[in-house]
């Protein structure tokens, strides 16, 4: 039986509210059988000292633990080199044929998606689910050309193919960054409505992202 398998990849460094209300959404407006957060192995010039890449994914656990719909995707944690979106989509669909991928990226990503490594392989694996992000839009950089040769109308329009296609979605724009969230951590601030309580707790517990 086919299932339709929606991968949201990133750092996760940490893992917010913001990345948990967009797989919720994007599964329920989608109707995916699961959304899986896949933590990417941390280029050294992106690490912050001490997070490793099994606390991201110890924190992605402790996040998703109330949504049965949301996974954790541990198979870029056990890269030593760079990971690639092209790698993981081709791993998947060797350990998974008969699932269907849908690949979520943010607007901002879509902008640039051509720079991205092996760019047209990506669409043979898997569709693209693009959700709304502050500052972007669909009028810049590689996202008009892109749209105008891949772009689906509706979710029936993309389901129609096995891949290959880029739907926009109209989620809500939670404008929250973990960067910003790692800055208010390193000075003391509480962080309670951006990180689910678990998180935070392990987050403390830990001593991660001190000044």
């Amino acid at each position: 039986m086919t299932k339709h398998i929606g991968i949201l990849g990133g750092t996760f460094n940490p893992v917010h509210n913001g990345h948990i209300a967009s797989a919720r959404f994007v599964q329920q407006h989608c109707a995916l059988d699961e959304v899986r957060l896949m933590p990417c192995q941390l280029p050294p010039h992106r690490a912050t000292p001490g997070v490793s890449g099994e606390q991201r994914a110890a924190m992605v656990q402790l996040a998703i633990a109330a949504y049965p719909q949301l996974k954790l995707e541990r198979l870029e944690l056990n890269k030593t080199g760079p990971s690639y979106t092209i790698d993981s989509l081709r791993l998947l669909r060797e350990r998974e044929p008969h699932n269907r991928l849908y690949f979520i990226i943010g607007m901002d990503s879509l902008c640039y998606f051509c720079s991205w490594k092996d760019w047209q392989s990506i669409l043979q694996y898997a569709h693209l689910l693009v959700c709304q992000r502050p500052g972007y839009s669909a009028e810049q950089g590689d996202a008009p050309a892109l749209l105008q040769h891949y772009g689906a109308a509706n979710l029936a329009a993309l389901q129609q193919a096995n891949s290959g296609r880029i739907l926009l979605l109209s989620n809500p724009v939670i404008n929250l960054s973990a960067s910003g969230i790692r800055q208010q951590l390193q000075q003391g601030q509480a962080c309670s409505n951006t990180l689910d309580p678990a998180v935070l707790n392990y987050i403390q517990s830990q001593q991660l992202y001190q000044a």
